[in-house]
């Protein structure tokens, strides 16, 4: 940290910011007494800065963050930030935020491979990488200690989904009309259960024919982007006469109210256990399902990204094996010797 006149007279300090990269600010200064006074200020305001920092605990960022959550986070994302920190301070303990090391996360990473699983340890990873970027941003801390841990691996595992004939033999024990409703949209659209329940009916274009899954002040995606599904002509009917009935915004409701996702989630695994279906089954396997069927169907997976608003082809390509008989029924039709 050094002051340096420049040719038009002024004074600047200069210093090394929080990035590591030297960095300049004017004193607005001729006087060289006056710069070194600003100088001194600047150092202080600094030291307080680290006190601040080093003074500030685990639990304390805790509760700052899980109330800034509230504002931009959807419910079960904050239930998942709010588990992996709770767990992340009952191994670690409520220590001061600029000592937590890359061997307290390796030690708590592991402890959750064996309490749990691969899956858990990875997604308390991602959950608390993010959250500790938050306090970065907010320079609780000057750096954070995940970006030197790499991220815990887990098996590759297949989706879950129902094959056309289980779907069938599912909604012939669905008598609830609404709920059936509910359903058949979803395996229509691939629509994940919460853009559902928050789809209103001016987000219906029946003359386009196409469903708009889009931010507004009620409901923001997963993905933060906006996305356009084509209706089919089923579910367009389907639809139609829904509207005609519609008593409010909300195209699935109750009693005006939007429902809620864990009642819903409940409800419909009621139903696959009458069925006596593969108890692995749940809501958002219905995702899964038109996911599968469309690959089936020799769907490409680029289309099939943008029907389930996927942020990369990564995260579609868990479906690619599906399409294994469909590429080599492409691939018989290159005939030489025949």
């Amino acid at each position: 940290m050094f002051l340096s006149k420049r040719s038009n007279g002024i004074y600047y300090l200069w210093f090394i910011n929080e990035l590591g990269i030297k960095q300049a600010v004017s004193t607005q200064s001729k006087h060289k007494s006056d710069a070194l006074k600003f100088l001194q200020q600047f150092k202080e305001k600094e030291h307080e800065n680290k006190i601040k920092i080093q003074r500030l605990s685990f639990s304390q960022f805790k509760d700052d963050f899980l109330t800034y959550a509230q504002t931009i986070y959807t419910q079960k994302t904050r239930k998942t930030f709010s588990t992996a920190l709770n767990e992340f301070q009952r191994v670690v303990g409520d220590v001061p935020m600029h000592k937590i090391s890359v061997r307290n996360i390796e030690h708590f990473l592991a402890l959750k491979m064996e309490e749990a699983s691969a899956w858990t340890s990875r997604w308390c990873y991602i959950s608390l990488a993010s959250a500790f970027e938050t306090a970065k941003r907010w320079k609780c801390i000057t750096e954070n200690p995940f970006r030197k841990v790499a991220k815990p691996k887990a098996p590759e595992l297949l989706p879950t989904y129902f094959t056309q004939d289980d779907f069938r033999k599912l909604l012939a024990f669905i008598a609830d009309k609404d709920f059936r409703a509910l359903v058949l949209t979803a395996i229509y659209t691939a629509m994940r259960l919460n853009e559902l329940l928050s789809l209103r009916w001016n987000s219906v274009d029946f003359a386009r024919r196409v469903i708009a899954v889009e931010n507004s002040e009620y409901f923001t995606t997963k993905t933060k982007r906006n996305r356009i599904i084509p209706m089919s002509e089923e579910l367009f009917r389907l639809l139609l006469v829904r509207k005609e009935y519609a008593t409010c915004e909300l195209v699935f409701q109750s009693n005006g109210e939007k429902l809620h996702e864990g009642t819903t989630s409940k409800k419909f695994k009621r139903y696959v256990r009458k069925a006596e279906l593969n108890d692995k089954l749940h809501f958002h396997s219905l995702r899964h399902s038109t996911a599968s069927w469309l690959v089936q169907s020799g769907v490409s997976i680029y289309e099939i990204q943008k029907i389930l608003g996927h942020a990369t082809i990564s995260t579609t390509q868990i479906y690619s094996h599906l399409a294994e008989t469909t590429l080599r029924d492409t691939m018989n039709k290159i005939s030489i010797l025949n």
